[in-house]
């Protein structure tokens, strides 16, 4: 009897699942109890953890080889993701802006990258158990299909690359060049302006535009709401 077929008979693989899963459902329960906070103090937060994460511990706690083939997937294309959108910050927001929060906001820069490095970790984490010997050799024993995993790999980057395309030709076009110069309008040119966010809605009664324009310099960093419709 070879050593893989020894593993699968031992159930080794049984341990890993259930070390990933009590992580995982430790950590979408704690998600959920900050958002919980947070809506009830009015503070904004969005995360894509809390339920599947929960509902993902508690199948990998069950044993199940399908959660860890999914869970591992999703870890490769959030991984993917997390690089490629690291590579591609620069051409999304202005470094200058970057920079600027960075030095008004310590703190909360601090937490903000303390917190995706921990995220970063976890899926590192996830990635590297739920690929171990013991799992891929009971996913093999049990019929299931071995993933490539430069599948999600990839279309983590190419939904990055996409975003990051549909948010250069959103954020450069004319209704963004009126968002920021209605900005302007209010403020005066102490500023440097970048159109943070765009909302072009079309219905019988016209097109309504809204939007959200960061204005910054070396004192504050400020969001001016424009909104206009367009006949």
């Amino acid at each position: 009897m070879s050593n893989v077929s020894r593993l699968i008979k031992r159930n080794v693989y049984i341990p890993i699942l259930k070390r990933t899963g009590s992580v995982l459902l430790a950590v979408g329960l704690l998600d959920i109890a900050v958002m919980a906070y947070c809506i009830a103090n009015r503070i904004s937060y969005s995360s894509s953890f809390n339920v599947f994460a929960v509902v993902a511990g508690i199948f990998l706690l069950r044993g199940s080889l399908r959660a860890a083939s999914i869970v591992r997937w999703f870890a490769a294309f959030l991984l993917a993701g997390f690089l490629a959108l690291l590579v591609a910050w620069p051409f999304m927001q202005p470094i200058d802006l970057t920079l600027t929060h960075m030095r008004l906001s310590p703190l909360s820069t601090a937490a903000s990258v303390g917190v995706m490095a921990l995220v970063f970790a976890l899926l590192f984490w996830l990635y590297r158990e739920l690929g171990r010997t013991p799992v891929l050799a009971a996913c093999a024993a049990a019929g299931r299909k071995a993933r490539d995993m430069r599948i999600p790999a990839a279309a983590g980057v190419g939904v990055v690359a996409a975003l990051g395309v549909f948010l250069a030709l959103l954020l450069g076009g004319e209704s963004a060049s009126k968002a920021q110069a209605m900005a302007e309008q209010q403020l005066g040119s102490a500023y440097q302006y970048h159109v943070s966010s765009l909302n072009i809605a079309k219905n019988s009664q016209g097109t309504f535009v809204a939007g959200v324009v960061t204005a910054w310099n070396a004192k504050e960093i400020r969001h001016v709401s424009v909104r206009w419709e367009e006949h």
